[in-house]
């Protein structure tokens, strides 16, 4: 059964933005290709951050001690069926 976590979501000049601080401040991310988008990046509160894009199969390691939500994943039931050519 697969794993939940719940991010919340916070709303900053009219875009939203996962709000990760809320499981820590230092975040480990992979993917296959990374680039600095902008390097004065004016965010909440005129705070000034790197902006960065991340490409493909990017994942984010769960900080330790991080826990995970299962309660409302519904249980595998039997795989859909493939629709036929007519």
């Amino acid at each position: 059964m697969p794993e939940r976590v719940c991010i919340p979501v916070k709303n900053v000049n009219g875009e939203n933005w996962a709000q990760l601080t809320v499981f820590g401040n230092r975040h480990i991310l992979c993917g296959e290709e990374m680039y600095t988008k902008r390097e004065n990046f004016s965010f909440a509160g005129g705070h000034r951050v790197r902006l960065f894009e991340i490409r493909n199969n990017v994942h984010w390691k769960i900080p330790v001690g991080v826990k995970l939500d299962i309660a409302e994943v519904a249980p595998a039931g039997a795989p859909p069926r493939r629709e036929q050519r007519r």
